[in-house]
C-alpha cells in the first residue's frame, strides 16, 4: 500500500500485538534503500523511545538517536551554530512531550525529516491541552504535501468523532468532510481513503500465519497470602 502512493500517508490501526512498530520500520527502510528519503524521525510517547531506538538498530540496521529533554541539551552542545539536531542526526526518536510545545515545534517544523512515523497516533487528535499541542504539531507537519507521514495506532476511534476525523485529516485534508457527507455521497471519498487506511484483526491474519505465533492466551488467579 505504502509504495502505491507518491507521498506515503497511512494509517496502520492494526491491532495490539500485531507488528505495528515493524510495518511501519519496515517502509522506513525501503524507502532508504530505494534513495526516495535520507532522513526519518519517530514521533512517540516518551515511555517508548528507547523500545523504538532499538528495534529501528537491531532489525533495521537504522541507528536513531533519543531526543527528549534528558538528551537534547547534551545533542546540541557542540553543534555549530544554526545547526539543528534533526540536520546533524538524520535518524532521531523524539519524545511527543518534549517537541509538542510551540517553540519547539515551529524549529522542528523547519528541519523536520521528509519521513515521520507517529507511534499512538491517536494521543495526538481533539482532547485536552496536551493532545491540541501535539495536534497542532502534527498539522504542521502535514500542511507539508510531500512529507511522507506513517500513523500507528492501536485505537484509531475511541468514541470521540471529532477526534478520529481530525486523525483521517492528517492523511488528506478533505477525509475529514466525511463526517458531514450523507452516506450517500461518500462512495467516493472513502475508497480514496482505503488506500490511506488499514486495521487488521488477529484473525484476519491468523488465517494465513503460522498460528503458532499467536499461541491461545490462557489466564488465571493465583492467590497469595502477604507475610509480616
Amino acid at each position: 500500500m505504502a509504495m502505491k502512493l507518491s507521498t506515503v500517508r497511512l494509517l496502520v490501526a492494526d491491532d495490539v500485538g500485531i507488528g505495528k512498530t515493524i510495518e511501519g520500520a519496515l517502509i522506513a527502510r525501503e524507502m532508504l534503500d530505494r534513495g526516495e528519503i535520507q532522513r526519518m524521525t519517530v514521533l512517540c510517547p516518551p515511555h517508548l523511545c528507547e523500545q523504538w531506538q532499538r528495534e529501528l538498530a537491531g532489525r533495521f540496521h537504522i541507528h536513531a538517536v533519543v531526543v527528549r529533554s534528558a538528551t537534547a541539551a547534551r545533542l546540541e552542545r557542540d553543534l555549530p551554530p544554526g545547526t539543528s539536531v534533526f540536520d546533524a542526526n538524520p535518524f532521531t526518536v523524539v519524545s511527543l512531550d518534549y517537541i509538542k510545545s510551540e517553540s519547539r515545534r515551529e524549529a522542528f517544523q523547519r528541519f523536520c525529516p521528509e519521513f515521520v512515523i507517529v507511534d499512538e497516533a491517536h494521543t495526538c487528535t481533539h482532547g485536552d491541552h496536551g493532545r491540541q499541542q501535539r495536534y497542532q504539531l502534527l498539522k504542521g507537519l502535514a500542511e507539508d504535501v510531500n512529507r511522507h507521514m506513517l500513523l500507528l495506532t492501536a485505537t484509531p476511534h475511541s468514541g470521540d468523532e471529532d477526534a478520529f476525523f481530525n486523525l483521517l485529516g492528517l492523511l488528506r485534508p478533505d477525509f475529514k468532510l466525511l463526517k458531514e457527507l450523507p452516506p450517500g455521497a461518500r462512495a467516493d471519498l472513502r475508497e480514496d481513503l482505503s488506500r490511506h487506511f488499514v486495521q487488521r484483526r488477529r484473525p484476519d491474519i491468523a488465517e494465513w500465519q503460522d498460528t503458532s505465533m499467536f499461541p491461545d492466551r490462557k489466564t488465571a488467579e493465583i492467590t497469595y497470602r502477604l507475610t509480616g
